[in-house]
């Protein structure tokens, strides 16, 4: 009959062959024969974790430990099993006892290193994982450990001389290969790291986790056919890993196959429902898609995601849309200055609501905002939690309030421009309608190259300012720099020596640039914040969008729901401009070939004839109504043009007055009501309706003109008007 030692030792072999059965049976014979028998316990406590049985395994190490306490290795194992059931405290209290017994046990170190690594508690995993190493130099896990600590908090140097250091130790460790692979990415060494991604697949093909880290070192240098078979392969070898669906997302994302990306991320959402980053870009997708109602509720996930700048919750209430009966909200910026851009078109809407709108933004958009209706106060800085009773992220904003593609507001300009910081920078600008004394007749554009340089796809988006060189070529065309940033010094020598007017060194903020745009017949930019300016300015703006767009300026389309003066240049293949830049630079030809023919000549003087203050108010108000609906560059260049012509001469007359303001108002509104019937009735006019609804439509029109003439009479009475305009029509 074998001892009980012999019975032991067979246990332990058919434990480390993966014979967990066989060797748990022998355990328990020997617990039979020999209750106190402490080694028999702790194993049995192995084998029955491994059969998922969590509360037999814990009670047998408890009672192995009370036999024998001075075993550290039951000691170390009852911390890893407290750790796995979420007992933070225990299982370090359990790690620490183990160290006290056998100072030498490095697993107990690294698995302290583990735990506290787990908690985000770097400083203290790195002394763990040092101590580990210091005890066994050769302990590849602990330099593996120490490395993955280094490289959570962008030490990166660091973290590949660790993982260096590991991999010497056991070149086999597939996790170590990928990890440095991603440190290396991180550092921008895209081959050496490639290589690191590819030894990691190739020692454990199985390995999920690596395949997707290949894939997205591929998706990073553009490959991303290649990157989305990667992913797949992460998801076959690993049916259960969120993240490799997710990646797989990503990368049909970075290709525009919508439907694809969808997929991806709702699989990973579906086997991860808690996981924030997979469900922040199925919401991108569908806003990609035009599928709002969805995708507002899933990028709400964005504020749980860790690189979310305001995923710290706020002392206040949310606000969720409900009345605000005069309670203090608190707006606040998250991500980029042209989201906040974009989004303060609701703040009106929010004050409406009978809120008094705090806005939380950074200090350069300050000035520009001062006139946006409804913003009792601007904070640039911390502010105290008594100084607001609810709160909201501004991207929030489009979720609460329902928006819809139809329902965007979408009427511009809800910014504008200081006039007398308009007309100081429109003096600088005077300098471009002189050309060796003569007037020069042509556009003025603004132009920007570059976005922030620390904007995650900003690789994508910025171009650079050499291939604005064509557009200066362009006769009757005058380029302006408006350009901010690290690559505005690019404006004092452009390539070639081509004509540049630069105002960039003298633009201290947004108020700046929005007073420069009000003297340019057009901005041509990137995707970046000065598109969304010029966009909530009212200003003509065409933006040169990347092949993968930021998820506001959706696919297929030249236009913007958000801005109905912007136009969109969309590279037609990842990485080159060259075919966008021709479409823009033929676009440019026209207007400025346009512009010019419309403005030589005799014909080009101005025309002075006398009008009622009524009829000169009336065109202003209609002028108003086309700058908000008309689309079209050049017809809105056009446009523009001509109010600011009438304005000139209506700043003459008192309309700030609240009674003529209010007439003001009135007319605008009946002028609008005059532009709708009009398209309803070219509607009955396509479908050859010219029933029961075209005839009252007719007859709305000659009511409401009715309406038009009684304001028109009301303002040139208030303005005593030295001109009168009369109507007489036959009673109806």
């Amino acid at each position: 009959m074998a001892t009980i030692q012999e019975a032991l030792a067979a246990a332990v072999r058919h434990h480390q062959n993966g014979q967990i059965a066989v060797a748990a049976r022998i355990y328990r014979r020997i617990i039979e024969i020999a209750p106190d028998q402490s080694d028999a316990l702790h194993l049995m406590g192995l084998a029955v974790r491994r059969a998922g049985q969590g509360g037999a395994a814990l009670r047998l190490l408890a009672r192995a430990l009370r036999l024998d306490p001075a075993m550290a290795e039951p000691r170390l194992n009852l911390g890893n099993m407290l750790r796995d059931f979420g007992a933070g405290q225990g299982a370090a209290a359990a790690y620490r006892s183990a160290i006290a017994l056998r100072p030498g046990l490095t697993a107990a170190y690294e698995s302290l290193g583990g735990l506290y690594r787990g908690q985000d508690r770097p400083a203290e995993a790195e002394r763990a994982y040092r101590r580990a190493i210091r005890v066994d130099p050769m302990a590849a896990e602990g330099h593996n450990g120490l490395a993955n600590v280094l490289q959570e908090r962008d030490a990166l140097d660091d973290a590949a001389a660790a993982y260096r250091r590991g991999l010497a130790i056991d070149p086999a460790h597939a996790a170590a290969w990928n990890n440095m692979g991603i440190a290396l990415r991180g550092l921008g060494r895209p081959d050496a790291a490639m290589a690191c991604h590819r030894r990691a697949v190739a020692l454990d093909p199985y390995f999920a986790a690596g395949h997707s880290s290949f894939g997205l070192a591929l998706q990073e240098r553009g490959c991303l056919d290649e990157a989305a078979r990667a992913h797949a392969r992460a998801a076959a070898v690993d049916p259960g890993f969120a993240g490799g669906y997710a990646n797989h997302g990503n990368a049909r994302l970075n290709q525009n196959r919508l439907d694809e990306a969808i997929a991806g991320f709702r699989r990973a959402v579906a086997i991860d429902p808690a996981g924030p980053d997979a469900r922040r870009n199925l919401g991108m997708a569908l806003l990609v898609a035009g599928r709002f109602e969805e995708g507002w509720r899933e990028y709400e996930w964005r504020l749980r995601c860790k690189d979310a700048p305001t995923h710290a919750a706020m002392p206040k209430p949310r606000w969720a849309g409900e009345p605000l009966d005069g309670r203090r909200i608190l707006l606040h910026g998250e991500q980029g200055l042209g989201d906040a851009l974009q989004f303060c078109r609701y703040v009106p809407l929010v004050a409406a609501r009978g809120g008094r709108v705090i806005l939380g933004l950074p200090a350069p958009l300050e000035r520009v905002m001062a006139g946006l209706p409804g913003v009792e106060r601007f904070v640039s800085g911390q502010l105290p939690t008594d100084a607001f009773d609810l709160h909201l992220p501004m991207l929030s904003l489009g979720e609460v309030f329902g928006t819809q593609m139809d329902t965007i507001p979408h009427r511009v300009p809800y910014l504008s421009a200081e006039p007398d910081l308009a007309a100081r920078w429109g003096e600088r600008l005077a300098g471009l309608a002189r050309d060796g004394g003569g007037l020069k007749v042509g556009l003025k554009v603004g132009i920007v190259w570059a976005g922030s340089p620390t904007h995650g796809n900003d690789r994508n988006r910025s171009i650079g300012l050499a291939p604005f060189a064509r557009l200066a070529a362009i006769p009757g065309v005058s380029l302006v720099s408006i350009q901010k940033g690290p690559t505005e010094g690019q404006a004092a020598n452009p390539p070639g020596g081509f004509p540049l007017l630069n105002l960039s060194p003298d633009i201290r903020d947004f108020a700046d640039t929005a007073a420069i745009m009000a003297g340019l017949d057009l901005v041509v930019c990137v995707d970046t914040s000065v598109a969304h300016l010029a966009g909530a300015l009212g200003v003509p703006v065409w933006v040169l969008v990347p092949f993968a767009p930021d998820w506001r300026w959706m696919l297929d389309r030249d236009d913007s729901p958000w801005y109905p003066t912007m136009r969109l240049f969309r590279q037609d293949q990842p990485g080159s401009w060259d075919n966008a830049m021709d479409r823009l630079e033929r676009a440019l030809r026209e207007l400025a070939t346009h512009v010019s023919h419309t403005r030589t000549g005799a014909s080009d003087m101005p025309i002075l004839a006398p009008v009622s203050w009524g009829e000169l108010l009336d065109k202003i108000t209609i002028l108003d109504i086309k700058a908000e609906r008309i689309a079209d560059a050049e017809k809105l260049a056009n446009v523009r043009r001509e109010r600011e012509a009438l304005e000139a001469v209506a700043a003459q007359a008192d309309t700030a007055r609240p009674d003529v303001a209010a007439v003001i108002g009135d007319l605008r509104a009946v002028n609008t009501t005059l532009w709708e019937i009009e398209d309803e009735i070219r509607d009955c006019e396509r479908a050859k309706d010219f029933g029961p609804r075209f005839v009252e439509l007719a007859r709305r029109v000659y009511r409401t003109n009715d309406q038009r003439a009684a304001l028109k009479r009301d303002l040139n009475q208030l303005l005593g008007s030295e001109l009168v305009e009369e109507k007489s029509y036959q009673a109806y």
